[in-house]
């Protein structure tokens, strides 16, 4: 956040912006509470978690606001009555080269799985609580159904999981592991220096979902204009271009970053790009996926 934070002051200088990381059902959790006893709570909210969005956008809890850069945004840019996507977050597939050389990586989650015997033990992911992995999943699976079932057990009766992306990243670097697929995107920034001699990333073809990490206007909101000015400047290409510098993945055209939804177009196909929704199915197919996931990787 303190690239955004700090461009988004500079060309607002009238307004402060205090950003608190708290867990992705904390956070909305900690809303409905602060507002339930009467107290002041966040102006607006930002999160990747489809499923506490839908619940939080039908608690009212969201002001409807329809922001002036929504004609110049496509149209999975609006995530829901008054919420939008500040960014489309790929997840990644990551290696450690020394294990897996470069010419031998996988280009497809399908070629991960049929190398995934030889491999056993050596790749990993994270569990399917983490509402990234869940938005991937699910989202990979609206798109390929029984056959990413398929090759996701493939994959899992050979694979670890951990818990969060620092583990499993730092793991991989250290040599416990090889392979990684369904990894947050933002750790593209930090594969840099010494890190990049040892680990790379890559955009699997049939394994590239989008998260849509959606921000709007709490209906209690201390502040509403400012943070409607906040919003407003996140979806201009200046704010786009600041969200690039924090590891987040712009889609807005005419934004310059090296991580944005063009340059994942160009390396997996306008045709395999997946993009998530805050579709109500997610919800309701939730514990349906927790559960296959979970027998798909011995949990």
């Amino acid at each position: 956040m303190a690239p955004l934070v700090k461009a988004f002051e500079k060309a607002h200088p009238g307004i402060t912006v205090r950003s608190l990381s708290l867990g992705n059902r904390e956070m909305f959790q900690r809303y409905e509470t602060e507002v339930a006893s009467g107290g002041t709570s966040a102006d607006a909210i930002m999160s990747s978690d489809a499923v506490s969005w839908l619940s939080f956008i039908r608690n009212g809890n969201v002001e409807n606001y329809t922001d002036p850069n929504t004609p110049n945004l496509p149209e999975h840019a609006l995530l829901g009555p008054g919420v939008y996507s500040l960014s489309v977050d790929p997840v990644v597939a990551v290696f450690n080269k020394a294990l897996l050389p470069e010419s031998k990586q996988p280009t497809t989650l399908v070629e991960l799985a049929a190398m995934a015997r030889q491999l056993d033990g050596k790749i990993a992911t994270t569990d399917i609580s983490n509402v990234i992995q869940f938005g991937a999943t699910s989202a990979y699976l609206d798109k390929y159904g029984e056959a990413g079932w398929a090759t996701l057990e493939k994959i899992g009766a050979h694979a670890a999981v951990e818990s969060d992306n620092g583990p499993l990243v730092t793991k991989l670097a250290q040599g416990q592991y090889a392979a990684e697929f369904f990894v947050a995107g933002t750790v593209r920034a930090f594969i840099t220096g010494d890190v990049a001699k040892v680990v790379n990333y890559s955009y699997l073809k049939d394994g590239t979902p989008l998260l849509p990490r959606g921000i709007g206007v709490t209906a209690e909101a201390a502040h509403p204009n400012a943070a409607k000015v906040f919003v407003n400047w996140l979806l201009s290409v200046e704010g786009q271009e600041a969200a690039c510098q924090g590891g987040f993945t712009p889609y807005r055209d005419g934004v310059r970053c090296d991580f944005g939804l063009p340059q994942i177009k160009a390396a997996v196909g306008e045709e395999n790009l997946t993009i998530g929704t805050f579709s109500p199915k997610l919800a309701e197919e939730r514990d349906q996926i927790v559960a296959r996931f979970n027998r798909a990787f011995r949990r």
